[in-house]
C-alpha cells in the first residue's frame, strides 16, 4: 500500500494494517547495541586498566591505614595530627578531581597531567 492509499483509507475509515515501517523500528537501546557488537580484545583490555585503577585506589586506602600508624609512632603525632594527614590526602584527590578533570575537559590531558 502506498502512502497515498494509506492516507485515503486512514480518511475514510477503513482500518487495515500497512507494512509500512515507523520510527520505532529503528530505535536500538543501549542494551541491545551492546549485545550487538559484542565483546572483544578491546572491551576486555578496558575491563583490565579500569580494574588496575580500582585496585590502585583500594591499595591507597589499605597504605594510608598502615602508613598513618607507623608515623604516628615516627613522628610522635596524635591521633588528630594523624587523622589530618590523611584527610589531607583525601582532600587533595577531591581538589584535584573537581579542578583538573574539568581543566582537562577544556585544554586537553596531557597539558594538565
Amino acid at each position: 500500500m502506498t502512502s497515498n492509499e494509506h492516507h485515503h483509507a486512514h480518511r475514510h475509515g477503513e482500518n487495515r494494517e500497512t507494512p509500512d515501517r515507523n520510527a520505532n523500528d529503528f530505535v536500538i537501546t543501549i542494551d541491545r547495541a551492546i549485545d550487538k557488537l559484542g565483546t572483544g580484545r578491546f572491551q576486555h583490555r578496558i575491563l583490565f586498566a579500569a580494574g588496575l585503577c580500582f585496585a590502585a585506589d583500594a591499595m591507597e586506602v589499605m597504605l594510608l591505614a598502615y602508613l598513618s600508624l607507623v608515623l604516628e609512632e615516627e613522628w610522635g603525632l596524635s591521633g588528630t595530627q594523624t587523622a589530618t594527614i590523611t584527610a589531607c590526602v583525601f582532600a587533595g584527590a577531591m581538589t584535584g578531581t573537581l579542578i583538573l578533570g574539568p581543566l582537562g575537559d577544556k585544554v586537553g590531558r596531557r597539558p594538565v597531567f
